[in-house]
């Protein structure tokens, strides 16, 4: 039986959403989580991060459940660009001072997992959001389909974390105020078995092109080409078959696919838009993609849709409880915490003149 009233909704239940939910625990009295997807569902993506992403999943409480997913912690990396090659590796700092990547397959569900684990969090998964119930006041629930049935819930606070196409962005008036359009194609597929070292990632910088080669999980490797829509319209090729080819092309990754092998099909998506929306408003707030998108070409999001959460995390534990918090002003603290990665990506994106 799926209760009447909730402390807080939260629409999605991936990175932002799950990270959220189990951030918010402690100062709620019982959270929704209410996820579109089915636990089978294949994601052709992959979350990387370096030690400004450690230290935000250690900031969130989340570190561990994050180690426990396998992963092998990388200290260098061989880096190309055109055919010159540097050995690099990683300053030293302290004990964040690593980078992983991990397959949302098995990520999304440990953190779940995680948020589950409080207690005070219950998961509707597959469940869809109809619509968004809003007074005069603001939002007071939402319409919501499970298991065939429909109802009305209602909350203190509606959490949006259904990505950068979320509808339910437009429905509560969170229109965006920036956006970028992004010329850049991303794929990536598995392999397992790859005669490479697991301390270590590969980076190549060509023309328009960035491929990188990752450890991601016991004898697991993602490799994930990064293509400008220019070379794939000269290519004349469908991108997964360019895939194939610039990846076995690479004197590094391709002798090492040859003699391995892919586990999955090569998935991605194309000319995703740069975005920032309000971040909160009367009974809302927006975390991860549904409010602030970076292009995947420089792997910032994973850190974005933390910093997200642990913004509001602070606001409500602030406060006490998520009823007595103000969540106004939230927009310009995530803009300027989130500026330089903003600024970095749009430079890859979109590089101004010279």
């Amino acid at each position: 039986m799926i209760a009447e009233h909730w402390d807080v909704v939260v629409v999605g239940g991936r990175i932002a959403g799950a990270s959220t939910a189990w951030a918010l625990a402690p100062y709620a009295g019982k959270i929704l989580v209410v996820d579109a997807s089915r636990p089978t569902t294949f994601w052709p993506q992959q979350s990387t991060w370096d030690r400004t992403g450690n230290l935000a999943w250690a900031e969130l409480g989340l570190l561990d459940t994050v180690l426990a997913c396998g992963a092998p912690r990388t200290y260098g990396d061989t880096y190309r660009v055109g055919d010159e090659v540097v050995e690099r590796v990683y300053p030293l700092e302290d004990e964040y001072s690593y980078r992983m990547s991990v397959s949302r397959e098995v990520l999304d569900p440990a953190l779940l997992a995680a948020a589950r684990g409080r207690g005070n969090v219950t998961v509707l998964r597959p469940a869809q959001v109809r619509d968004i119930v809003v007074d005069a006041d603001g939002v007071r629930g939402v319409r919501l389909r499970h298991e065939r049935v429909d109802r009305t819930v209602s909350c203190d606070l509606l959490v949006l974390a259904d990505g950068r196409l979320s509808r339910n962005a437009v429905r509560v008036g969170a229109p965006a105020y920036r956006v970028v359009e992004s010329p850049w194609f991303a794929l990536l597929a598995y392999y397992e078995n790859l005669p490479l070292a697991t301390d270590r990632s590969y980076f190549s910088l060509q023309d328009r092109s960035v491929l990188i080669c990752t450890p991601c999980g016991d004898k697991q490797w993602c490799v994930a080409l990064d293509l400008h829509q220019s070379l794939i319209d000269e290519a004349g090729e469908h991108p997964a078959r360019l895939f194939d080819r610039m990846v076995g092309d690479d004197p590094h990754v391709g002798p090492a696919v040859a003699a391995g092998r892919r586990t999955t099909s090569v998935g991605g998506a194309g000319r995703m838009r740069m975005l920032r929306r309000p971040m909160s408003g009367p009974g809302w707030c927006l975390v991860g993609d549904s409010g602030y998108h970076l292009d995947p070409v420089t792997a910032q999001g994973t850190r974005a849709a933390l910093v997200t959460a642990r913004i509001l995390r602070d606001r409500i534990a602030a406060a006490g409880s998520v009823g007595d918090a103000d969540l106004s002003g939230l927009t310009g603290e995530r803009d300027a915490a989130l500026e330089e990665d903003w600024a970095y990506t749009e430079q890859i994106v979109a590089p101004g003149p010279g």
